[in-house]
């Protein structure tokens, strides 16, 4: 019956170290998926200075000024460029918390070693 109990609770620590892993690296796939929407963000909003003088001409000129501006292609080329950002931010976030989680759960498994 001893051997059982140890069994159980070795079974037991594992699943613990195991979830404690999947959880750290889920917090830092989060965080490196919303530091990469901030940065791909404050990019997106510096290399799209065409699309915001643009807005900024119609919206003074009103009517007459649309007419000077493409702003249907610049809302569209911005965007397909924030979805790009979108999906890149993602995969960052996957890879962070994939590589964090296996990087953490090989440690805990070191130091029970």
């Amino acid at each position: 019956m001893v051997a059982y109990n140890s069994a159980s609770d070795t079974l037991q620590a594992w699943l613990v170290r195991l979830l404690l892993a999947l959880l750290i690296g889920t917090l830092a796939g989060v965080i490196a998926y919303l530091s990469a929407r901030a940065i791909g963000a404050a990019w997106l909003l510096l290399n799209q200075q065409s699309l915001i003088e643009a807005t900024r001409q119609a919206l003074q000129q009103g009517v007459m000024g649309l007419a000077d501006t493409n702003l249907r292609a610049l809302r569209l080329a911005a965007e397909a460029e924030q979805n790009r950002i979108a999906e890149l931010s993602a995969w960052f976030g996957l890879g962070v918390a994939c590589i964090t989680a296996v990087v953490t759960f090989v440690r805990l498994e070191g130091s029970q070693q």
